[in-house]
């Protein structure tokens, strides 16, 4: 069974104190609220910035608010030990206000591997799309690349100024992954029809009336209403264009589809301006 068959109920943020980590924790938090689940907050120690930090050669950082002075192992140590300290309270600060059941855990390692391991004990992974240094990597940090391709559950993706929300638009390509996207967009959605939309590929020529006869049954299955809307094209800038035309403030993706890849998922959440979720 898949994370998004059995529910939701452990919603778990990756943290660290950039803008887009905090985008992410607010969207964490308000997911968790939302679906009354259990969110846990990870901090990695980034092995890899205290190895750097260690060389000789290693100048001034700015990895985090507490980072900017670090220049050797110790006092690198030492800075991220104070961002999990400022990020466990930012946690607990807003689990409390939304009266959440949370936990934090500080692990230390490759970043990506950890949240990787990670995912496999909870159903969904929400994390930021930058990474900690906004000048590398552009829209989608090397961390968020390999989250994407190698996570066991479905992770959200948002970058800051976003919070999901509904409408919650679903692609829906007639595959496996697309069935269970449109499980999870569902239970996202909740209420009437309103709120759920599900984009429906018209390419190539003539696929788009059987494939929203199968969605449309899939929907009467899983007892669910949407709004359906063909899509002429699932190009980045064309699906992002439909999802903004139908209001949506979420968009769900089936795992899998060429729009997952990294450069065309780089420029899908460019576009898009909403957080975006790779279901599984």
């Amino acid at each position: 069974m898949s994370p998004t068959e059995r529910g939701l109920a452990r919603i778990l943020v990756a943290l660290d104190a950039s803008a887009s980590g905090r985008a992410a924790l607010a969207g964490a938090a308000a997911l968790a609220a939302e679906l009354q689940a259990e969110l846990l907050g990870l901090f990695v120690e980034d092995a890899n910035l205290l190895r750097l930090a260690s060389l000789p050669f290693s100048a001034r950082s700015a990895w985090g608010p507490a980072a900017e002075e670090a220049r050797n192992e110790e006092t690198m140590a030492r800075a991220l030990r104070a961002e999990a300290a400022l990020l466990r309270e930012l946690l607990a600060r807003e689990a409390e206000r939304l009266h959440l059941r949370w936990s934090f855990r500080v692990t230390r390692g490759t970043v990506a591997r950890e949240l990787v391991e990670a995912a496999e004990r909870v159903d969904l992974v929400v994390m930021g799309s930058a990474g900690r240094n906004p000048a590398v990597g552009g829209n989608l940090g090397s961390t968020a690349r390999a989250v994407a391709q190698l996570s066991p559950s479905s992770v959200a993706f948002l970058r800051p100024g976003t919070v999901p929300g509904r409408p919650v638009a679903v692609l829906c390509d007639g595959s496996g992954a697309a069935l269970r996207a449109l499980a999870l967009a569902g239970r996202l959605a909740r209420e009437d029809g309103r709120n759920l939309v599900a984009l429906v590929p018209s390419r190539p020529r003539g696929r788009a009336p059987g494939l929203t006869s199968e969605v449309e049954t899939s929907l009467r299955t899983q007892g669910l209403q949407a709004r359906v809307h063909e899509v002429p094209s699932e190009s980045p800038g064309a699906l992002a264009a439909e999802v903004r035309a139908a209001g949506g403030r979420l968009l769900v993706l089936p795992a899998g589809h060429p729009l997952c890849e990294a450069t065309a998922f780089a420029a899908l959440l460019e576009r898009v301006g909403c957080p975006v979720i790779i279901a599984r």
